[in-house]
């Protein structure tokens, strides 16, 4: 009997209709690195004395169903769409073709839902994890490798067959942003020597549980966002310092662009930066590393506006 092996294994997945009821159809396949997301049930402790005939304890048993786990995937100019739309909840879609924008807007008061289905066809296992959404993004930015963004996901329940449900998957071409295409920008100028960023987006999701004869979680709820990371720059000027000092905010764009039609940028409009030590480590370059929070903007009327320019027409991320 041939054993699982990742480079087999598929992601599948389809926006839902109705909360935790997996669609019907033909999914799509979505490109991935890694990822753990599944059903985990615990045993807990007996603690009743007594029953035995010795110190040795009573038969454990089961608690509810927790399905949750990271997804770390390409970061690309189609399969991405997806992804924040799951994290963001659907965008608003200008432009023609095959020259379309997609405005995707932090704060939704409803998010939306997919079910995902991670094949291993060598088993053959068919793991469909249901009511599933996105709680965080991370984002990493230097100057060289892959650029790759890490999802934390929840879901409600999880169901495994021997046959996939995700019909016949559909699937879109891949055209890979990478770390050299980064680009980090203040007030909408560059923002030069930085070495490096990082970027964290959480939708603060909370676990509803309630008594349900399935044990599963009633469902995943939406808190208070938070958009917060890191810019990493050479000691060239005092900038961001006086910024931090002052405690005022600027707007900040991190973006990947491969040209004016094709790319992705995050603008987080009102950024609020932490003191930081300009610290001599020796004779290398002097470095700061600025902690960084996001709040609500009144002009933009939003914290965080996430833009994917590509040739897919809105009814794609719909």
């Amino acid at each position: 009997m041939p054993r699982a092996i990742g480079a087999n294994c598929r992601v599948h997945t389809f926006p839902e209709t109705v909360y935790g009821t997996a669609p019907g159809g033909n999914w799509r396949r979505l490109p991935f690195l890694s990822i753990d997301l599944g059903a985990e049930q615990p045993l807990l402790d007996n603690d009743i004395i007594g029953v035995g005939a010795n110190r040795d304890p009573a038969a454990p048993f089961l608690d509810t169903v927790t399905v949750r786990g990271q997804a770390v995937v390409p970061v690309d100019l189609v399969n991405i769409g997806h992804w924040l739309r799951l994290l963001l909840g659907a965008p608003t879609t200008t432009g023609t073709s095959p020259n379309f924008i997609h405005t995707f807007a932090s704060g939704a008061a409803a998010l939306p839902s997919n079910s995902i289905e991670i094949a291993y066809p060598d088993v053959p296992s068919f793991d469909v994890c249901a009511g599933v959404r996105a709680d965080t993004l991370e984002l990493d930015f230097s100057p060289t490798g892959p650029a790759t963004a890490t999802l934390g996901l929840i879901g409600q329940g999880s169901v495994r067959t021997g046959a996939s449900g995700a019909g016949t998957p559909t699937s879109h071409a891949l055209t890979l942003f990478n770390k050299a295409q980064g680009s980090i920008s203040r007030n909408a100028a560059a923002l030069a020597q930085v070495t490096g960023a990082r970027l964290t987006y959480a939708n603060g999701m909370e676990l509803v549980r309630t008594i349900r004869a399935d044990r599963r979680v009633e469902g995943v709820d939406p808190g208070v966002t938070r958009a917060t990371g890191q810019i990493t720059v050479r000691f060239e000027n005092t900038t961001l310092l006086t910024q931090a000092q002052d405690g005022t905010a600027a707007e900040f764009a991190l973006a990947y662009t491969i040209n004016g039609n094709r790319s992705l940028t995050f603008t987080l409009h009102e950024v609020y930066l932490a003191l930081a030590k300009t610290p001599i480590e020796g004779p290398a370059g002097v470095e700061a590393t600025f902690d960084f929070r996001a709040a609500f903007n009144a002009t933009a009327t939003r914290m965080m506006t996430a833009v994917l320019r590509n040739d897919q027409a809105g009814t794609v991320y719909a």
